[in-house]
């Protein structure tokens, strides 16, 4: 059985990709991201 939540911290480095990542491989994958960016960039 494997992990039901993944928590990232962090969205400016490798967070952003890791999270989008771990969610297409593992649909079943509770993401959350923890970001203290004020606004979110679009890449």
């Amino acid at each position: 059985m494997g992990a039901k939540k993944l928590v990232v911290i962090g969205c400016g480095g490798a967070g952003g990709p890791a999270a989008i990542l771990s969610r297409k491989i593992n649909p079943e994958l509770d993401v959350t991201v923890i970001r203290a960016e004020p606004s979110f960039i679009v890449r």
